[in-house]
């Protein structure tokens, strides 16, 4: 996963919009049960990794998707150098940092930290990413 964050990073890529490319992590499916009170969504850490115009720079955003909405901000884990923000009902992880060396690593651990702890039920296997060039910010 961190290959594929430094390959999106490097590419400078605006996305089809202009407005960046996120980097999508997804935890894997629930049990027959959670499946049945859920939503049927999966849980996920989007991580804005380019932003207006292709620009990579500090601070970071990620996204996490969940059931619990803004919400989830309480269940997240406090890390040094992050932020975490209820915004308007979506749950934000805030990497901060300064200059142009990139802790790619630590960018996807914190987002993988914070997925986790959504979902400590989650399972080893079936995790996945992907990149979405789809974005629109606004």
């Amino acid at each position: 996963m961190v290959g594929l964050v430094r390959r999106v990073a490097e590419a400078a890529d605006p996305g089809e919009h202009g407005d960046g490319v996120e980097v999508v992590i997804e935890a894997p499916g629930r049990g027959w049960l959670g499946r049945v009170l859920d939503d049927g969504l999966p849980e996920q850490a989007r991580i804005a990794v380019t932003k207006f115009g292709g620009a990579v720079r500090y601070p970071f955003h990620v996204q996490l998707v969940s059931d619990h909405g803004g919400r989830a901000t309480h269940r997240l884990p406090r890390l040094p150098g992050w932020a975490v923000s209820d915004s308007n009902g979506v749950a934000f992880l805030m990497q901060k940092g300064q200059g142009d060396r990139f802790d790619w690593a630590a960018l996807v651990g914190g987002a993988l930290a914070g997925l986790a702890a959504l979902r400590p039920d989650a399972v080893d296997a079936g995790w996945r990413a992907g990149v979405d060039r789809g974005i629109r910010r606004g």
